[in-house]
């Protein structure tokens, strides 16, 4: 057998089940970046790793994203996708519903906390992070919208939830996505504080909460005709809003709930879609 018979029978096995060869290239790249920092984190290592890596693993489902498709689709497919990344014209009141949409919701659960606990939190370190403290504010949030927002949601709901969407209705592919996007950040338990903080019973709650996450996400991408870059805007804007930093607890958990209400909110809507973009 020639070795051009060859390559061509292992594109042709790669591209039957494109979804697996995606899955295992962002689970490697991203816990190829993520082991060291857990070995350290975890004392199983004399030395100290750069939590920046951290940042780093995050591009592991862009990256696997783009292999995969250029795998399957060739440089046709990738062009493809990357222009859903910038896909923002036609789409402005789906981009201010991202920014503003999770803002709303932190403000909620202010007013709530004032309410409950009899004071107004401390919100003068808003949209700042303890695991990256010599970044400026901004930079975070460049750092975030790159790393989280796009690392993630290329892969997600970019590349998963298309290829998924050709056989099960668009809440069935949300929730299969849910289950690989949990897993991915196993090793990350061992290395984020607020993750190793949980209890056992926790990890029950963090598997819900991504669940719901890819519902509302999935909701926006379909509504948005394909837009990773409203996907990618409300994931980085929500992450920042539910860990930053204030002198209650009591603002992520309130703002866990509203999302999971959310999310319970449009599985009628996903249910009834099959196509893996529609205009909404």
């Amino acid at each position: 057998m020639s070795v051009e018979t060859k390559q061509r029978r292992t594109r042709t096995r790669l591209t039957r089940h494109p979804l697996i060869l995606f899955t295992v290239l962002a689970y490697t790249i991203s816990w190829f970046c993520w082991l060291p920092l857990l070995a350290a984190r975890q004392g199983w290592v004399g030395w100290s790793v750069s939590p920046y890596l951290q940042l780093l693993g995050g591009l592991g489902p862009a990256a696997a994203a783009l292999v995969t498709r250029a795998v399957v689709a060739g440089r046709t497919g990738v062009l493809s996708l990357l222009r859903q990344v910038i896909a923002w014209r036609g789409r402005l009141r789906w981009l201010a519903l991202a920014v503003l949409g999770p803002l709303a919701l932190f403000a909620a659960a202010v007013i709530v906390a004032r309410v409950v606990e009899g004071g107004w939190p401390d919100l003068s370190h808003f949209g700042a992070n303890t695991e990256y403290p010599a970044l400026p504010l901004v930079a975070f949030w460049a750092a975030s919208l790159l790393f989280d927002g796009f690392g993630e949601e290329i892969g997600w709901r970019g590349f998963a939830q298309p290829t998924l969407a050709g056989r099960h209705s668009a809440l069935g592919a949300a929730i299969i996505v849910s289950v690989i996007w949990a897993t991915w950040h196993l090793p990350l338990f061992g290395v984020t504080p607020t993750y190793r903080a949980m209890p056992p019973i926790g990890f029950l709650g963090f598997f819900l909460s991504i669940v719901t996450a890819s519902l509302v996400l999935t909701w926006l991408y379909l509504h948005s005709r394909a837009s990773i870059l409203v996907a990618a805007v409300f994931h980085t804007v929500f992450d920042i809003a539910t860990t930053t930093p204030t002198t209650t607890t009591l603002i992520p958990t309130l703002m866990g709930v509203i999302i999971t209400v959310a999310g319970l909110a449009v599985i009628p809507n996903l249910y009834r879609r099959r196509s893996a973009a529609t205009s909404g």
